[in-house]
C-alpha cells in the first residue's frame, strides 16, 4: 500500500480548509469541487474516515482505523498490516502422528499442510511416542511422561542353583529374561538345588522346603532308656536320624530308674504302677482280692456286686451274704418285721415270729368284726379273719357294731342292749308329766312304748300335767277333770281350765264356744270330719231376737292369738247386739195409725259360725258350715215398737280383727252381708287352700269386706248367690282385695238383671289386685265389675252366655289375659260342695299360661298354671 509523505498530507488538509484554493461562486458546489482537487479530504465510503484521517481505503466502509482486525486477508484497521495477530497457531507434525513439535510454530488463519494445532509431541520423529499412547516394553517414551517403559518391565531374580526358583535379594526391571534369571524369588537357599518351595523335607538338615524349619517332620524321636529294659523314659525324647546310643524306639517306661517297671512287667499290689498302665495296684494285679458291695452300710455285702482290688475299697467287705443291699436293716440275723420283706435273709418273709405279727380274730359269719375268743398271729389277715374283735355274736352277720338296731331280739349294734332305738322301730314321745300326751320335740325309736314315753304328740307343755286339758263328748263327764283318764264332756270346761292348750277327742259337740280372750291352741284331734261343734241353735227372727249365737266365740278385744283347728262348726245364728232408739214411726216401713214415735230396737248378727272380735286367730282344718243368721227383717213386735234385724258373715264374722285360715271350709251358710265370710273396718284376712262355697246372702254372698283386707291365694270360691250384689266377692268402702291363683265358678248376682259382678264387685273406693285367676260362669251379668282402676292380669274370664271377657264397669282384661271356659275336672252348683273336683282338665287352656315369671312358677317347678291349683301354694294339705 502505498503512503502518503507529510507534505503531501498537509497539503491535502490545507486544501480542505474553508478559503482555500478557489472560492465558489454562488449557486455552485464548493465540497464537490474539493473532492474534485482533492480526493483524499473526502470520505467517500461514508464511514466517518478519510483518508486524511487514516482510512486506508475509502471504498470500503467496513475498512477503517476503528475497524477491529479479522482473519480475512485484508488490513480492517489501517494499521499497514494485514491480518496480525488474530491468526491461529501451528505446529509441524514430521512424524504425521496427529501431534506437533513445539518448537516449530507458526501463525496462519488457515492450517498449513503438515502442521497440527497440538505442540506436545515429545519425539516428533517417533509416530510410536505422543501423549495419551499406551506405554510398551519397547525403550521408548511411548505416552510422552517423561519415563521410558515405565510400569511394562518385569522383575527377574537369579537362579544360581539352577532349581527353578529366584532369589529374592537378587531382583532385576527387564522386559525379557536375563540368562540365569527367573521370575520366582522364592528360593531359601540358592546355593542348593535341594531347597526349594515344594520340595520333600528329608532328613539332611537342610531346609529342604523352604518353610523355614529343618529336618522337620522327617526324625525320629528316641527315648532316654537308664535302666535298659528297652522302654524309655518319656520326659527325656531327642530328635535324630538314627538311634543314639542309650535311647529306646519308644517312650512307655514309667519309671526309667527300675527295669523291673514296664509295659510287659506282671501288676502286683504294691504299690506301684508295675505294669505302666497309668494304674497302680488295679484290680487285674496278681495278688488282687474280691470284695463285695455294701451300699446300705450294714457290714453285709451283695454277692452280686463284686469287685476285685489291692485293697478293701469304700462301701465294699469281704461278706457276701447279704440278701437285700438297699435296706440296711436286712441282713442275717437281724429282727424279722411284717412288712414284706426278709429281715434276717433266712429265705422266709414275714413268718409268725415276726416281732410286730398282728392278732388276728375269726369272722365266721364275715360281717368283718372278729371274735375275741378266736386267734391266730400272722402279718397279714388270714382268710376268714379280720383285726377286729368286737363282734358280739359272731353267728349273726346283722350283729356288729355300729350295725343297723332292728327289731328282731338281737343286739345288732353290739351295745349290750337289744332292740334299742331300731331304725324300724315305732316312734314315741316323752310324756315327762305324765299325763299320757307326749311331747313332740322329744322322741326315741323302739320295738314297744318304753316307760315315760306314749306313741302322741298332743302335750302342748310336758312340764304341767295340767295342760293339755281335754273334753271327750263319749267318755266325758261334766264333773270331769279334764286329764286323758277324766275328761270333760265339754270343750267349754276345757275351755275354762285350760292355759295353753285343749284336746278335743272326736264326736258332736252341743254347745257354743268362747275362748274368753286366751290364748289357747284347740285342737280337733281327729279332725274336722270327725269333730263337731253344734249349738242346735233355732235362727233367729224378730220373733226371738235374743236367743242366737255364734257357734265359737273368740271376742275378747285384747287381741288374743288363740289356734282353732280340727272342727266342724255349725248349727251357729250369730252373735247379737242391739240398740234402742226412739223414732218417727213414719221413718218406719210398718206405720203405727195414730203414734207419733215408735221404740226402735235394732238387732246385729255377727258370725254364725265363728264370730272374732278385736282378736287375732289362726284358723286350719275347720269346716264352717250351715250356719243360718236372721234375714233382713223390720216389724213390728206390738204397740209402738218395732225390731230392725241385720246380719253379717254367716260363717265367719271378723270385727276389728286378724284372722289367718288355711285349709278352712266355708260352705252352705247365710247372712244378708256376707253370706260365707264377713270383715267390718280394720280387719284382715289371709286365706289359702280352702273353698268358700254355696253360701248365700243380699250382697256378697261368698265374702263381704268393708274397709277391710283380704288377700286369697290357692283358693276356690264357688257355687255362692247374692240376690244383689257381688255373688263371690263384695267390697265396699276403701276395702283391699288381692286374689293370686283363685278359681271363681258360678257366683250369681242378680241387680234387676244390671251386669254388677257376679265373681267380685268393687267400687271405686276399693282397691284390687286378680292375677292368675279363673273366673268361669254362666249368667248374664259381669263376672268382674269395678268402678276403679284395678291390677288385672294373667286371668281367665269366660262367660259363654256373654260369649267371652266379662268384664263391667271400668274394668277391662289386663295382660295375658285370655277367655276359655270348661276348665275344671267336675264342678256343679247341686247345694253339695263335696262332690266337686276343682283340679283342671287336661286340655284347660288355663294351664301354663299364668305370670310367666319364676316367682309365680307352679309347686313342680312348671310354669305357672291359672286357678286355684297353681303357683308355688299349689299343693294343698
Amino acid at each position: 500500500m502505498r503512503t502518503l509523505g507529510l507534505s503531501s498530507l498537509l497539503l491535502l488538509l490545507a486544501a480542505c480548509q474553508p478559503g482555500a484554493g478557489s472560492q465558489k461562486t454562488p449557486g455552485s458546489n464548493t465540497e464537490e469541487d474539493a473532492c474534485a482537487v482533492s480526493p483524499a479530504a473526502c470520505d467517500e465510503d461514508g464511514d466517518g474516515y478519510k483518508p486524511s484521517q487514516g482510512d486506508c481505503d475509502d471504498s470500503d466502509s467496513s475498512v477503517n482505523p476503528a475497524q477491529v482486525e479479522t482473519c480475512n486477508g485484508r488490513d480492517d484497521n489501517c494499521d499497514g498490516q494485514v491480518d496480525e495477530d488474530v491468526g491461529t497457531v501451528w505446529y509441524k507434525d514430521y512424524d504425521q502422528d496427529g501431534f506437533g513439535d513445539p518448537d516449530s510454530a507458526q501463525t496462519a488463519c488457515e492450517q498449513p499442510e503438515g502442521y497440527v494445532s497440538s505442540n506436545t509431541d515429545c519425539d516428533d520423529a517417533q509416530p510410536r511416542a505422543f501423549p495419551g499412547l499406551e506405554e510398551s516394553c519397547d525403550g521408548i517414551d511411548n505416552n510422552c511422561d517423561g519415563t521410558v517403559d515405565e510400569g511394562v518391565t518385569t522383575t527377574w531374580y537369579a537362579d544360581a542353583d539352577s532349581d527353578g526358583y529366584g532369589d529374592p535379594a537378587s531382583g532385576s526391571e527387564a522386559c525379557e529374561a536375563p540368562s540365569g534369571y527367573v521370575l520366582d524369588n522364592t528360593d531359601c537357599d540358592d546355593s542348593s538345588a535341594k531347597s526349594y518351595p515344594g520340595n520333600p523335607e528329608i532328613c539332611d538338615t537342610l531346609d529342604n522346603d523352604c518353610n523355614g524349619r529343618v529336618d522337620e517332620g522327617v526324625q525320629t524321636t528316641y527315648w532316654a532308656d537308664v535302666d535298659k529294659d528297652t522302654y524309655g523314659d518319656s520326659g527325656s525324647p531327642q530328635l535324630g536320624c538314627a538311634l543314639p546310643t542309650g535311647y529306646a524306639y519308644n517312650d512307655d517306661d514309667c519309671n526309667d530308674a527300675n527295669a523291673a517297671v514296664s509295659p510287659a512287667a506282671t501288676e502286683l499290689c504294691n504299690g506301684i504302677d508295675d505294669d505302666c498302665d497309668g494304674g497302680v495296684d488295679e484290680t487285674d494285679a496278681a495278688d488282687a482280692l474280691v470284695w463285695y458291695a455294701d451300699n446300705d452300710g450294714d457290714t453285709y455285702g451283695d454277692l452280686a456286686s463284686p469287685v476285685t482290688a489291692c485293697f478293701q475299697p469304700a462301701g465294699y467287705v469281704a461278706d457276701a451274704t447279704d440278701c437285700d443291699d438297699a435296706r440296711a436293716a436286712t441282713y442275717p440275723g437281724a429282727t424279722e418285721y411284717c412288712n414284706g420283706i426278709d429281715d434276717d435273709c433266712d429265705g422266709t418273709t414275714d413268718e409268725p415270729d415276726a416281732v410286730d405279727a398282728s392278732t388276728w380274730y375269726a369272722d365266721g359269719d364275715t360281717d368283718t368284726f372278729g371274735d375275741a375268743a378266736t386267734s391266730i398271729h400272722a402279718c397279714t389277715s388270714p382268710a376268714g379273719y379280720v383285726a377286729d374283735a368286737t363282734d358280739c355274736d359272731d353267728r349273726d352277720a346283722t350283729s356288729f357294731p355300729g350295725g343297723t338296731e332292728v327289731c328282731d331280739g338281737a343286739d345288732n349294734d353290739c351295745d349290750g342292749v337289744i332292740d334299742n332305738h331300731p331304725v324300724d322301730g315305732n316312734t314315741y314321745y316323752a310324756d315327762a308329766d305324765s299325763d299320757g300326751f307326749g311331747d313332740e320335740g322329744s322322741t326315741v325309736s323302739e320295738c314297744s312304748l318304753p316307760a315315760g314315753y306314749v306313741e302322741n304328740t298332743y302335750d302342748c307343755n310336758d312340764a304341767d300335767a295340767g295342760e293339755p286339758a281335754v273334753a271327750d263328748a263319749y267318755r266325758g263327764s261334766a264333773s270331769g277333770s279334764g286329764t286323758l283318764t277324766d275328761p270333760y264332756a265339754s270343750i267349754q270346761d276345757a275351755v275354762d281350765d285350760a292355759f295353753e292348750c285343749v284336746l278335743v277327742y272326736q264326736g258332736t259337740y252341743a254347745e257354743s264356744v268362747d275362748l274368753g280372750g286366751k290364748d289357747l291352741d284347740v285342737w280337733g284331734l281327729d279332725g274336722s270330719e270327725f269333730t263337731t261343734i253344734d249349738p242346735g241353735l233355732t235362727t233367729c227372727s224378730s220373733a226371738n231376737p235374743t236367743d242366737c249365737k255364734a257357734a265359737v266365740e273368740i271376742n275378747s278385744g285384747s287381741g288374743a292369738a288363740a289356734h282353732f283347728h280340727g272342727f266342724t262348726i255349725q248349727g251357729g245364728t250369730g252373735s247379737v247386739s242391739s240398740t234402742t232408739s226412739s223414732e218417727t214411726c213414719a221413718d218406719s216401713s210398718v206405720s203405727h195409725t195414730g203414734t207419733s214415735t215408735c221404740t226402735v230396737t235394732t238387732y246385729t248378727y255377727c258370725g254364725g259360725g265363728v264370730h272374732v272380735d278385736g282378736d287375732d286367730p289362726t284358723f286350719d282344718d275347720l269346716i264352717i258350715y250351715a250356719n243360718t243368721l236372721p234375714v233382713t227383717e223390720q216389724a213390728s213386735t206390738g204397740s209402738f215398737t218395732q225390731a230392725w234385724l241385720y246380719s253379717y258373715g254367716g260363717g265367719l264374722c271378723v270385727v276389728d280383727g286378724n284372722v289367718t285360715a288355711d285349709d278352712v271350709w266355708v260352705i252352705n251358710n247365710y247372712a244378708d252381708a256376707g253370706g260365707g265370710v264377713y270383715l267390718g273396718a280394720s280387719s284382715t284376712l289371709s286365706y289359702e287352700h280352702g273353698i268358700i262355697g254355696e253360701n248365700d246372702a243380699s250382697d256378697g254372698a261368698g265374702l263381704m269386706a268393708s274397709d277391710a283386707t283380704v288377700a286369697t291365694t290357692d283358693a276356690v270360691i264357688a257355687c255362692n248367690e247374692a240376690t244383689t250384689d257381688g255373688g263371690g266377692i263384695f267390697l265396699e268402702a276403701a276395702s283391699t282385695l288381692s286374689v293370686v291363683n283363685v278359681s271363681f265358678f258360678e257366683n250369681l248376682s242378680a241387680s234387676s238383671g244390671s251386669a254388677r259382678g257376679s265373681e267380685v264387685w268393687a267400687p271405686s273406693t276399693a282397691s284390687v289386685s286378680i292375677v292368675n285367676s279363673i273366673a268361669e260362669g254362666d249368667f248374664a251379668n259381669a263376672l268382674f265389675y269395678g268402678a276403679a282402676a284395678a291390677t288385672l292380669q294373667y286371668n281367665n274370664a269366660y262367660n259363654a252366655d256373654s260369649t267371652g271377657y266379662t268384664y263391667g264397669g271400668v274394668w277391662a282384661p289386663g295382660a295375658g289375659s285370655i277367655s276359655s271356659g270348661s276348665n275344671f275336672t267336675r264342678s256343679t252348683c247341686d247345694g253339695n260342695a263335696y262332690n266337686d273336683d276343682w283340679t283342671l282338665k287336661s286340655t284347660s287352656k288355663s294351664i301354663n299360661t299364668g305370670n310367666p315369671a319364676a316367682g309365680y312358677y307352679d309347686a313342680d317347678g312348671s310354669k305357672n298354671d291359672m286357678g286355684a291349683y297353681g303357683g308355688p301354694g299349689s299343693v294343698w294339705p
